[in-house]
């Protein structure tokens, strides 16, 4: 246990790691859910649903990561935490389109309550304790535990689906994010600044003072930016496109279980084979970089893809350079980022990431419903080359 976890490591993050863990368990609905839509919506109407949710997220994300920072980290997590478990039962019972807009335009909403201030309220704890040793151990391993976690929730989600169809997957996810409130309730937040005054003037002031120090600090601009692009062919090669893709190749129904275990299990290895080669790249730049540059190559590679088994291989394999890429560059980010902003900022990032996939989504639902899914995917590559250089345009001096 102790060449697993250093002294004091898991009083201060095991309960994160814990929660991490068993509330993905229950959390398979990412392996079914575009097949669960597309029952009776196109391709082009999910992308707008997703379009909706990634809309409402990019307006409120940085006024809730202003929130989190000031009301505090603890209440805006377990206040998403509590609302998605309310949530996610609905669409179950919601067929109707506009419905659904509204459905998932609340999804968005409720994921800006957590999406910044969770890691926010994990990274000033560590602070607090003086511990800023394990941000890359914390990012590192809840990524692995939480890859494990989807791993043994694919392998559930396969029987629960085949037993008890797939509206299933609704109810379990719905657990998943109760679970996560339960388990993380009884764990304190240790700000490292205390306002003495709040008020709606102040979330403004905080909101706009988190934009300008992440637009004028280059190494955060650049971050931004290429994170923009990333999103760009996440949209135009992730769940929306694969899974009608596989689906066409002949993957049946229940193995999208199967082939999420595989996945998360993959990205439960990833973070123990970054570590080394870290060391090899010599620095998170360049090894950023290299993997953009191979995930762009394996886009292009679905070209020749025409059975069930080589798509297969190559959507794992995708996926695989994007499980190495996530925890080093989330621990990357945060070098650059003040305490004080730390949920905002954050929150601006995935405003970012909200808007990308708010124009990206639509457009990539539209070519694929026209040009066909394996043509998207292709296409999908090209938005990593804006990515690449604005990493390599990364200045290593800069603090």
């Amino acid at each position: 246990m102790k060449k697993v976890f250093a002294k004091d490591e898991l009083k201060i993050l095991g309960a994160f790691y814990v929660e991490r863990f068993i509330s993905h368990l229950m959390y398979f609905a990412p392996a079914f859910w575009i097949i669960f839509f597309n029952k009776t919506l196109s391709l082009t109407q999910i992308s707008i649903l997703i379009f909706a949710l990634a809309l409402t997220t990019f307006v409120f994300e940085v006024p809730t990561g202003a929130f989190a920072d000031l009301f505090g980290r603890k209440i805006s997590t377990l206040f998403a935490y509590f609302m998605m478990g309310i949530l996610l039962p609905a669409f179950i019972f919601v067929h109707n389109f506009y419905l659904l807009l509204v459905l998932f335009s609340l999804w968005g909403l409720f994921d800006t309550f957590y999406s910044g201030a969770r890691e926010a309220w994990t990274i000033d704890n560590l602070k607090y304790y003086k511990r800023e040793d394990l941000i890359k151990s914390y990012y590192l391993k809840e990524y692995s535990l939480t890859r494990l976690g989807l791993f043994l929730s694919g392998i559930v989600g396969a029987f629960i689906v085949a037993k008890l169809g797939i509206n299933a997957i609704w109810i379990f996810a719905s657990f998943s994010w109760i679970i996560s409130f339960i388990l993380i309730l009884p764990v304190k937040e240790h700000k490292l600044t205390k306002e003495k005054k709040i008020s709606f003037k102040k979330l403004h002031t905080q909101s706009k003072e988190a934009i300008s120090y992440s637009l004028e600090h280059k190494v955060l601009l650049f971050i931004l930016l290429a994170t923009f692009f990333i999103m760009f062919r996440d949209s135009f090669g992730g769940q929306l496109i694969w899974q009608p893709f596989l689906q066409d190749l002949g993957v049946p129904l229940y193995a999208f279980g199967l082939l999420f275990s595989t996945s998360a299990v993959i990205g439960s290895i990833a973070p123990l084979i970054a570590k080394p080669l870290l060391k090899i790249c010599k620095h998170e730049k360049n090894y950023l970089i290299i993997l953009l540059v191979a995930g762009m190559l394996l886009n292009f590679g679905v070209l020749f893809v025409k059975s069930s088994l080589a798509g297969i291989i190559l959507m794992l394999s995708i996926l695989f350079l994007i499980d190495l890429s996530l925890p080093i560059g989330d621990a990357f980010t945060q070098k650059f980022i003040p305490s004080k902003t730390r949920a905002t900022i954050l929150s601006f990032k995935s405003m970012i990431i909200s808007l990308a996939y708010a124009i990206s989504y639509p457009i990539a639902g539209l070519v694929a419903d026209t040009f066909g899914t394996q043509s998207t995917i292709i296409f999908g590559g090209l938005f990593l080359v804006p990515a690449i250089y604005f990493y390599w345009k990364i200045d290593l001096k800069k603090k």
